[in-house]
C-alpha cells in the first residue's frame, strides 16, 4: 500500500487540485489505518468538489471509525442532504446512534433507510437492536427476523433475538 500512496503523493505534487486522486489517497490510508490522514485526504478532496455524498459519506465512515461520533454524524448528514437515498449513509447513521445509546433516533434512521432499501440485514439488525433496548420486544423480534430471513446465522442478530424472546416471555410472566 505504501507504493501506492507514495504514487498518489507524486501526482499530487503535479497537480493537487484533482479531487479523484485526493479520494484515492484517502482510501490508500484508510486501508493503512492511517485514519487521520486519510481524513485529511478526504478533506482536501472535498474542498475540490463539495457535493460529492460518497465522499462525504467516507469521510463520515472514517470519522465513525474512530469513534469522533459528532463528526461522523455531521458528515454523514451532509451526505444525506446531497444524496437522500443513500442508504448506506442512513445505515451508518443508525449505527452510531445504537453505540451512542440514542435509540430513538437509531430507531427513526433505520426507517429511513429502510424506506430505501428494505433488503439491508444491517439497518433490520440495528432496527432490532434498537427496539430491544428500548423494551419494545414484539419490534425487535419482527426486525431481527427480517435480518436473519435475509442473511441467516448473522451471529448478533441471533443473539439480540435470542434476548428479546426471553425478555418477552419473561415481562409475560410478571
Amino acid at each position: 500500500m505504501t507504493t501506492e500512496i507514495e504514487t498518489l503523493k507524486k501526482c499530487l505534487k503535479k497537480n493537487n487540485t484533482n479531487a479523484t486522486i485526493w479520494v484515492k489517497l484517502g482510501y490508500a490510508y484508510f486501508q493503512n489505518m492511517e485514519h487521520i490522514k486519510a481524513i485529511n485526504a478526504y478533506l482536501e478532496a472535498l474542498k475540490l468538489n463539495p457535493k460529492d455524498a460518497i465522499n462525504w459519506h467516507n469521510l463520515g465512515y472514517i470519522y465513525y471509525e474512530i469513534e469522533e461520533y459528532d463528526k461522523a454524524i455531521l458528515a454523514l448528514n451532509k451526505a444525506i442532504e446531497l444524496n437522500p437515498k443513500l442508504t448506506i449513509s442512513w445505515r451508518e447513521l443508525s449505527s452510531i446512534y445504537i453505540d451512542t445509546g440514542n435509540f430513538e433516533k437509531a430507531i427513526l434512521t433505520s426507517k429511513k433507510a429502510l424506506e430505501i432499501n428494505n433488503r439491508d440485514e444491517c439497518v433490520w439488525t440495528n432496527l432490532g437492536s434498537a427496539y430491544y433496548n428500548t423494551k419494545q420486544f414484539d419490534k425487535a423480534i419482527t426486525s431481527l427476523k427480517k435480518a436473519l430471513e435475509i442473511v441467516p446465522n448473522m451471529k448478533f442478530a441471533e443473539k439480540v433475538l435470542e434476548l428479546a424472546e426471553k425478555a418477552k416471555k419473561t415481562n409475560l410472566e410478571h
